[in-house]
């Protein structure tokens, strides 16, 4: 192996690159104001996320190895970013009227194959140009290193502003506007251009067109209040007598609606109507809280994520809804519901979760064993535990019989005793006591609590609990498969996703259900068989473009994997607080600019370096395969995020130096980091991480990280 030397440092000039770091910042606070508003239109499923992100890694790639394999002087790095800051506004601006095109109604659920579709679309308009612009920069403020970290330093920069600044205080459109006047000025400073006058003024229009874009969206309802925070787009929606809150396009209520509230509440309290202390997470201004009042003895703790929900609720909800969040017996708590149910001393009498069902993974994990256990733990001797999912009245199909099947063994799981009512919803009660699921001793009970309801009544609790309806569902529960849903191994987010796609009858359901049947064995075996004969064909006869390519891939596939399931690890353990989550991110960037300082630092490259580098970044791995089983500190897997970064970016500098034809083809190493990224994007938000869950991902990837240490070991690595 042969020793590539570089000049010193001074020859190098580390000296800082505006354009590097202009693409970075635009690229990384770019993606992240997209995903919101990709998530605003299509749900915030992890299927939706797994699109856009791969599409965004994808065309980065192909825009790079488009622009390092044509030598050609134009377009200018600023050029291609001017271009990227005036087609941003045009791209949100399809996406928020894409159900025009595809001729839904607002709110109404949209098939897998059209989400599929508009992320490829969207995201190559937006990223092809932006690694287009990686290649031209480094050609122009060479050498790589120095392009690499500077793009790096100026990821976090706009990771952190878009995060930090943009989110919390502004629209989606109105955050790229600012995004994009600040990266247009700091263009016209460096190049003079004529043409960013008017980008200005189209980013204005864009603002300016935010709201009646907004109320032209969900016509023809009427749209009276819009709101981007944090945790996602809330719109409050009116139609006739009835207000409707909407979070990213799912229904979080709508006021009055007494017959979800009813059941959501009283089927639970009838096991115990004596019942004080309760817990309720999620649902009280929806009517909740106003049910369960009804219980003169009651003492609630409601506990809500979005302070948004409850400050919007109080401006459109009615006076009766309104009067409930100021009960003297109410107190409200603003936090992450799982979070105060693990660090609270209170023990209840019932936990009534009123939350949307699993369709995501931030969802999902309120539907664990874990959970479970944890709920279980927190009620006092006779308590009684509370959820409901959407299910079928009579035919529940296959897909569906997963999906309860799976949430009732583990339930079962974690409680000894467990009742479920059939109906549209099913209500699933868990306690360590006997539950009853009499309608005549139910019925009894409501009238001698003297609690009024309008629907869930005495005849409808005997209409609703008919034995055949009840024997006909415990039959079809339990000839579903005993899964399951834990923490580490979220298989419910992904049966609820083939739920979703069940209703377009299309091949992407067909493709997600063939998947939940595959063993999890295989769903990985077969990947890393394939991983494994490419490294062992690469190393007989690949040219040694592609030897030297081949390392940087599996560097960008393991580390985007690392990330993805440390960031689910966190949200699971600590939950979605939004400057946490931009905190983490923000450390695998730091790492990621002070990697590749350190790279760009050494006084020559050698392939020596490559293989610690890849010994470093599979003990780590192998670290985190036995710390993602306990209960890692936010800042321990903070920490491990910045070290991953760290061997990243000094991984890439090296090995980039390393490859043949570097100087001529500055784009060859950052395609193939892309395109690795790009495969465990695609693979495991969408798919692996609930199938095959975490523990046997992480030894896959330390199987897959040993063979590539054996592959440059062997000395088929060619500088």
């Amino acid at each position: 192996m042969s020793e590539l030397s570089k000049p010193g440092p001074g020859d190098l000039g580390l000296r800082f690159s505006p354009p590097a770091f202009l693409l970075g910042f635009l690229a990384s606070s770019l993606q992240i104001l997209l995903l919101r508003e990709f998530a605003a239109h299509f749900y915030g499923s992890e299927l939706v996320f797994g699109f856009v992100l791969a599409g965004w890694l994808l065309w980065g790639g192909m825009g790079s190895l488009w622009a390092s394999r044509r030598r050609f002087a134009k377009p200018s790095p600023s050029a291609l970013l001017l271009a990227v800051t005036a087609l941003a506004p045009l791209v949100f601006a399809g996406l928020r009227l894409s159900r025009f095109v595809l001729g839904t109604l607002p709110g109404e659920l949209t098939g897998l194959l059209p989400a599929g579709l508009f992320a490829l679309g969207l995201t190559f308009l937006l990223n092809a140009p932006l690694g287009a612009a990686f290649v031209q920069v480094a050609r122009r403020e060479g050498p790589l290193a120095r392009v690499y970290l500077w793009e790096s330093a100026g990821a976090a920069a706009g990771g952190l502003a878009a995060s930090l600044v943009l989110v919390p205080r502004l629209s989606n459109w109105r955050g790229l506007a600012v995004l994009g006047t600040v990266v247009v000025l700091a263009l016209a400073l460096l190049t003079k251009r004529a043409a960013a006058l008017v980008v200005v003024l189209l980013l204005a229009a864009f603002a300016v067109f935010d709201g009646p874009s907004q109320k032209l969206f969900w016509k023809p309802f009427e749209l009276v209040r819009a709101h981007d925070g944090p945790y996602g787009q809330l719109s409050v929606i009116r139609t006739a007598e009835q207000v409707s809150l909407y979070s990213n396009g799912f229904r979080v209520y709508s006021s009055p609606d007494p017959a979800a509230a009813e059941e959501a509440v009283h089927f639970a309290l009838l096991q115990n109507p004596a019942a004080r202390r309760v817990l309720l997470v999620g649902g009280g201004v929806g009517g909740g809280l106003a049910e369960l009042l009804k219980y003169p003895r009651t003492e609630i703790d409601y506990v809500e994520l979005d302070p948004d929900i409850i400050r919007l609720s109080e401006e459109f909800l009615g006076d009766g809804e309104k009067s409930a969040l100021h009960d003297p017996r109410v107190r409200i708590v603003l936090t992450d519901g799982r979070a105060f149910l693990e660090s609270t001393r209170e023990r209840y009498d019932a936990i009534i979760l009123d939350l949307p069902e699993p369709a995501t993974a931030q969802i999902n994990r309120f539907y664990t064993l874990e959970f479970f256990r944890t709920a279980r733990s927190r009620l006092v001797d006779g308590g009684v535990f509370s959820f409901r999912v959407p299910s079928a009245e009579n035919y529940i199909a296959p897909p569906l019989r997963r999906f309860l099947a799976t949430m009732e063994a583990t339930l079962r799981a974690a409680f000894p005793e467990v009742a479920v009512v059939p109906g549209d919803s099913n209500i699933f009660l868990a306690a360590d006591h006997p539950l009853t699921v009499r309608s005549d001793l139910l019925g009894q009970r409501l009238t001698e609590a003297d609690v009024r309801t309008k629907y869930v009544t005495p005849g409808q609790i005997g209409a609703r609990l008919h034995p055949w309806r009840v024997e006909a569902l415990r039959k079809a529960l339990e000839s579903g498969p005993r899964i399951l849903n834990t923490d580490l191994h979220p298989v419910n987010y992904y049966f609820h996703a083939v739920l979703w796609s069940e209703q377009f009858r299309g091949w992407e359901a067909r493709l997600l259900d063939a998947l939940a049947n595959v063993p999890s064995r295989r769903l990985i075996d077969i990947p890393l068989l394939i991983a494994v004969l490419l490294l062992a064909g690469f190393l007989w006869k690949a040219p040694a473009a592609g030897r030297a390519a081949l390392p940087v891939a599996l560097m960008g596939l393991t580390t985007m994997a690392v990330e993805l399931m440390v960031l689910i690890r966190y949200q699971t353990l600590h939950g979605i607080v939004y400057g946490r989550i931009a905190a983490l991110l923000a450390a695998y960037m730091a790492g990621l600019a002070l990697g590749a300082l350190r790279g760009a630092s050494r006084k020559a490259f050698r392939p020596a370096q490559v293989i610690l580098l890849q010994a470093g970044l599979l003990a780590l791995v192998l670290a985190l395969e036995f710390l993602i089983g306990g209960r890692p500190a936010g800042l321990v897997l903070g920490a491990s995020l910045f070290v991953l970064g760290v061997l990243g970016g000094d991984f890439f500098v090296v090995a980039a130096a390393l490859a043949p034809d570097a100087a001529n083809r500055p784009g060859t190493a950052y395609t193939a980091d892309l395109l690795g990224s790009f495969a465990a994007a695609v693979a495991l938000s969408a798919v692996l991480i609930p199938l095959a869950g975490l523990p046997a991902l992480f030894r896959a990837l330390v199987l897959l990280n040993s063979f590539g240490l054996l592959y440059l070991v062997v000395g088929r690595y060619r500088s």
